[in-house]
């Protein structure tokens, strides 16, 4: 439970540092900073938000790892620590986000191409990627909760790739339920927002190329979809283990996969985007 909160509080701090300091300094890109479309409607808006963003990512942070310290001096049983940290966690992110989006869109109001861009038509193939991995997992994960440990499964592994959290069948898949089902409203909630506000799927890199908000919804799609698919494979990772006492694979290969996947987004950004 101590190392959770110090892993995902530090994580979360670290990141919310660099994204102050750093995403200002490099400019708009699709691939590190506040990427809410409202952030790309000129440089002053992006600076503003990277840095109100990067604050409050520091701050959730800082509060997860003030959490754990507190639950570990309560002494909180491993079980009920890890349910605690999880909610708080998970709440704490979406109020950041919910935070970064509301600033963005109040300061993109007044950028000249909030008022160029038309609105964007809706069509089911925006949100075909996600809704379909989203019941890819679903379906496996109906197909393997009998199997499951009913009062034990393992919710986090240490960097030796051995538990060190756990959680209830119902907790565990609930868990990842419901972080899959925020990501598939998200991508639903930016879907529908296009159609009044395009602005909230444009994207930039730099001053030389944009992802017109049509081809953004598809490119954040995709994106959604693979963040399902890695779900999908560390809910069958911790499954195989829980159930055959073995990984198939090492944990620290998500992290090496991070490398391919991240080239992989800039070549679909340059293939739906276009120069100005």
């Amino acid at each position: 439970m101590l190392f959770f909160s110090l892993l995902m509080g530090g994580i979360l701090a670290a990141a919310g540092i660099a994204t102050y300091i750093f995403a200002p300094m490099i400019g708009p890109n699709p691939i590190f900073g506040v990427r809410i479309g409202y952030a790309y409607a000129n440089r002053e808006t992006w600076d503003k938000t990277n840095r109100f963003g990067g604050a409050l990512m520091a701050l959730v942070g800082v509060a997860t790892l003030i959490v754990g310290l507190v639950l570990q001096a309560m002494d909180f049983s491993m079980q009920a620590g890890m349910t605690a940290l999880t909610f708080i966690l998970l709440a704490g992110l979406t109020i950041s986000a919910v935070g970064m989006f509301a600033y963005a869109r109040g300061l993109a109001q007044a950028a000249p191409i909030a008022r160029e861009l038309a609105a964007v038509p809706f069509r089911w193939y925006y949100l075909a990627p996600t809704l379909v991995t989203f019941a890819m997992l679903v379906v496996f994960m109906f197909l393997i909760y009998p199997s499951l440990p009913v009062d034990r499964v393992p919710s986090h592994f240490n960097i030796s790739d051995r538990p060190d959290g756990w959680q209830t069948r119902d907790q565990f898949m609930l868990t990842f339920l419901g972080m899959t089902a925020l990501l598939s409203a998200l991508n639903g909630f930016v879907v529908l927002v296009a159609t009044r506000e395009p602005l909230v799927s444009f994207s930039r890199w730099g001053n030389s190329w944009r992802l017109d908000p049509a081809s953004g919804l598809i490119f954040l799609g995709t994106i959604f979809a693979i963040v399902n698919l890695v779900f999908l494979a560390l809910l069958w990772n911790i499954w195989w283990f829980a159930t055959q006492g073995v990984l198939v694979f090492s944990f620290s290969l998500i992290l090496w996969m991070t490398i391919p996947l991240i080239g992989f987004i800039i070549t679909l950004f340059f293939v739906l985007g276009r120069r100005e």
